[in-house]
């Protein structure tokens, strides 16, 4: 419709002596700027033939025109008028372009922002879903191996009847330790996994971890390692208690899995002023200096026990991590060929 106006423009006003084709200029980047990329050659060509059409018209047919000019002051004020608003025309259409522009490139800003944070954040949850498994399967791991190992002993046949039903009554006592122990490791992964703190509890440690020493002694007997508990005090603790079992239980496997036929692992139960410490001494193989100054990194390489048992190395880092989050501290202390302390001090909050 504009192309048509044009036409009854030029031919009533002065022809190619007028200002038509500022405006024909002006329309054509107006379509270029609304109609899909795909439709730009097809109205350049449109534009370029009414261009030449009236150019022609105007130069070889200019009967057809008619002159409406009576001064020069008419042309420069019709010429002058027109030019400027093709430039105003111009000005508001660029400076819209440049403004789409620009909010599409800060959408796209914003859209690239949230997506690495989106990505940074699968990114910590898949690897806190790998470290959760990884607690899993070493927690559950060895009591499994145990319950196993004793069903083996009881189906062997060299055993009297008396033999069996004491086999049979602490293979039962274990595997309920195990599933209760289960379900609160898989009831703190729940939490973790959702960044929730999980339940605080208020107790008293030897009722803490009674059941998991139990299950950790039956561990023990399968290496003929002794375990001696030693509660010089039984302070009572509010906090989060499967965070606690969670260190407990990975530095007394550690300790079973780092200590020969016939050692003792010592755990020594205290508090002073507020806090409760807790201290697990073994008389294993130790630690090398050059392994100790690292032993709370983030290492994960293939660990091996004095019989060859198999481990991630992650378990003290998770330690280390989870004794930061209960407000304490892990200390380790270890000379190489006589044995091992890890010592854990964290507040009981019970004030």
């Amino acid at each position: 419709m504009s192309y048509l106006v044009f036409v009854f423009t030029f031919l009533n006003h002065e022809g190619i002596y007028g200002p038509t084709f500022y405006m024909l200029l002006l329309v054509h980047l107006i379509i270029h700027s609304i109609v899909k990329l795909k439709y730009h050659f097809f109205w350049s060509i449109v534009n370029g033939l009414f261009f030449l059409g009236l150019f022609y018209i105007g130069l070889y047919h200019d009967e057809l025109i008619t002159q409406s000019y009576t001064n020069k002051d008419a042309v420069f004020i019709d010429h002058g008028f027109t030019y400027i608003v093709t430039i105003i025309g111009f000005t508001l259409l660029i400076n819209s372009v440049r403004q789409f522009y620009e909010n599409q490139r800060s959408k796209v800003k914003e859209q690239t922002v949230a997506m690495a944070k989106t990505n940074s954040s699968l990114q910590k949850t898949s690897a806190q879903k790998d470290r959760i498994i990884t607690i899993i399967s070493h927690d559950l791991k060895n009591p499994l191996q145990s319950i196993i190992q004793t069903l083996k002993l009881v189906n062997s046949g060299m055993l009297d009847e008396e033999e069996v039903k004491l086999l049979n009554e602490e293979l039962l006592n274990t595997t309920n330790r195990t599933f209760q122990m289960m379900e609160n490791i898989l009831e703190w992964s729940s939490f973790e996994l959702k960044n929730e703190t999980s339940q605080i509890k208020k107790i008293l440690i030897k009722d803490l971890i009674d059941d998991t020493v139990e299950i950790l002694k039956v561990i023990a007997r399968q290496k003929k390692i002794n375990i001696e508990v030693n509660y010089h005090k039984n302070p009572l603790v509010n906090i989060e208690t499967d965070r606690l079992l969670l260190i407990f239980r990975n530095l007394v496997q550690n300790a079973i899995k780092f200590t020969p036929a016939d050692g003792l692992i010592v755990i020594s139960i205290n508090s002073e002023e507020g806090f409760l410490i807790l201290e697990v001494s073994d008389n294993g193989i130790g630690i090398s200096p050059e392994r100790l100054k690292n032993i709370f990194e983030q290492d994960i390489k293939s660990t091996y026990g004095t019989e060859q048992e198999k481990g991630t190395g992650m378990g003290l880092h998770f330690c280390n991590q989870s004794a930061h989050k209960l407000s304490g501290k892990l200390e380790v202390e270890s000379t190489e060929g006589e044995g091992s302390t890890f010592k854990l001090v964290i507040p009981t909050r019970t004030h």
